[in-house]
């Protein structure tokens, strides 16, 4: 066994079995944004070409190779079993994941937060034209939760039902807060759920094509960083027209005071699998919206991934045990006997059978902190009065995990949240590029020497986000919302250097004017002077 190397497939296992030791963040909506949206990063494997599944036989098929009898294709199968399979451990399967791209909406008023939200509707169409994305959307009123809310609107946008038996959830990812531009309104909470195809062939799709326009599977060994250079670009939004949508006049000048901000984004090569009825990818690049998936450079289309479905995606990828661009993750540091696979033993050496359960999610509150704060004291108001709570909840709040447990909050009279069930023995993962690749640059140097200025509760976010990974595993860290903090801290920072750029270069430019000004006169006066 010392010249074991994992296939693609360890490396899959590796990151699903840490996704499920992982305890993931959920975020308490506050009561004043209660919307919520959930997604689904569905994952597959892509078999070998030269395999051959039994009733899929290629034309011409005369017995040749070994035929992969139905029974083995893994429909149905527990995790475990499934990456027991032959053809699942066969070096050259390819672990992929899902992308939709969204329907182009051509509107005047098209707007675009700037987390890029995976988390669509029909009400926001024109903010999410034509953006790359994984299915899903918000939460009805009849929806049971959050994870119905993925299989719902998965159903519903490429019509694949992830309550078959082709379908695992395998885990759940860390809730993102999604906002307006500049970070100052909560639009929503997203939840993303993690989905494995246990089958060979994928269901055949059927988009409703005004939502959806083609869906994408790329190689996961695509999106793990570092990426190459010719792969990484950015995607530049107009400021101005976020706000101020309707006056030209004032997007003019906020364009020409504060410049675009620049969003990191992936470039993947765009060939869907699925188009949907109608759509032609040539002619979209005729008009392509502001920060649109789609994009034409050096002769080839290119997907954009950028924003909160590039952080979630990058988010999932930090679950590698390793960044290696060839093997993400190292061979078992235990070896395995000679009549059993290498796959009894996790990335770990531990027995798959010894590996517990998932953990219960973590809640945490928003880190719209005024609101929340505001919230609280009416809370414990109503405790002292005796009266229900305005939001319709009593002192103790439950909130369903949706991993099949319950996490139960009681809140203290001091006003702090103690979670009953506490977790322990949890793999933690460092602070990635997964919460800073939704963050962006702006095209005007001295702006973002002005963001460093105003960063420095960002900066310190940051670095106890670092240590709390680093340093012991305490229960208070647990329950710290740190990438809601850093969104929060960061457009604060970006709020303060913008108006600071905007009053500098209006003064500059009022103190312009006025020397070219009294230049005039005085030359006026002059000429006047000289004729006399």
């Amino acid at each position: 066994m010392s010249d074991f190397h994992p296939t693609p497939s360890a490396d899959l296992l590796a990151l699903l079995q840490d996704l499920r030791l992982s305890v993931p963040r959920v975020i308490q909506s506050p009561p004043t944004q209660p919307r919520r949206a959930s997604v689904a990063l569905i994952i597959r494997l892509k078999p070998a070409p030269e395999l051959v599944f039994e009733g899929h036989e290629p034309e011409g098929y005369v017995g040749g190779r070994e035929l992969i009898r139905q029974s083995d294709f893994g429909l149905g199968y527990t995790l475990d079993d499934f990456f027991r399979l032959p053809w699942v451990n066969h070096p050259n399967t390819t672990p992929e994941i899902l992308f939709i791209r969204r329907a182009p909406h051509h509107s005047p008023s098209s707007s675009s937060s700037s987390s890029s939200s995976s988390g669509g509707s029909s009400s926001s169409h024109s903010r999410w034209s034509s953006h790359i994305a994984f299915p899903g959307g918000r939460h009805e009123p009849d929806d049971q939760s959050a994870y119905f809310t993925a299989l719902r609107e998965t159903w519903e946008e490429i019509g694949v039902d992830l309550a078959e038996k082709e379908f695992l959830h395998v885990g759940r990812l860390d809730e993102r807060e999604v906002t307006t531009s500049l970070g100052k309104r909560l639009l929503m909470i997203l939840s993303p759920f993690v989905f494995l195809q246990t089958s060979p062939f994928s269901p055949t799709p059927e988009l409703q094509a005004t939502e959806v326009s083609s869906i994408h599977w790329i190689p996961l060994s695509t999106l793990s960083p570092p990426f190459e250079t010719e792969q990484w670009s950015h995607v530049e939004i107009d400021i101005g027209s976020r706000l101020s949508p309707r006056n030209r006049f004032v997007r003019w000048c906020l364009r020409n005071l504060i410049g675009k901000m620049q969003f990191g984004c992936v470039l993947l090569p765009d060939e869907p699998e699925t188009v949907a009825e109608g759509f032609n990818p040539v002619d979209e690049f005729d008009e392509l919206p502001e920060g649109s998936g789609s994009w034409f450079n050096d002769g080839k289309r290119h997907l954009r991934l950028w924003g909160l479905t590039l952080g979630m995606t990058l988010d999932l990828i930090a679950h590698y045990p390793s960044s290696t661009p060839a093997h993400l993750v190292l061979p078992p540091s235990k070896p395995t006997s000679p009549t059993k696979s290498e796959f009894d033993y996790d990335y770990n050496g531990r027995q798959l059978d010894s590996i517990p359960d998932p953990k219960t999610p973590v809640t945490v509150q928003s880190s719209f902190e005024d609101q929340w704060e505001a919230a609280r004291l009416a809370l414990e108001e109503s405790k002292k009065n005796g009266t229900p709570a305005a939001n319709g909840h009593g002192a103790g709040l439950s909130v369903q995990g949706d991993l099949g447990m319950t996490v139960d909050v009681d809140v203290l009279k001091n006003g702090k949240r103690k979670e009953k069930s506490k977790s322990k023995n949890k793999r933690r993962r460092g602070v990635g590029p997964g919460m800073t690749a939704v963050f962006p640059r702006f095209s005007y140097p001295d702006v973002n020497f002005w963001i460093w200025v105003f960063g420095r509760r960002y900066r310190q976010v940051i670095q106890g986000w670092e240590n709390s990974v680093r340093g012991p595993d305490r229960a208070a860290d647990r329950r710290v919302n740190w990438s809601g903090q850093a969104l929060a801290t960061f457009y604060s920072a970006v709020r303060q250097a913008l108006v600071v750029t905007i009053i500098m270069r209006a003064l500059l430019s009022g103190v312009g004017i006025a020397g070219l000004a009294w230049l005039f006169v005085r030359g006026l006066s002059g000429g006047l002077t000289n004729e006399l």
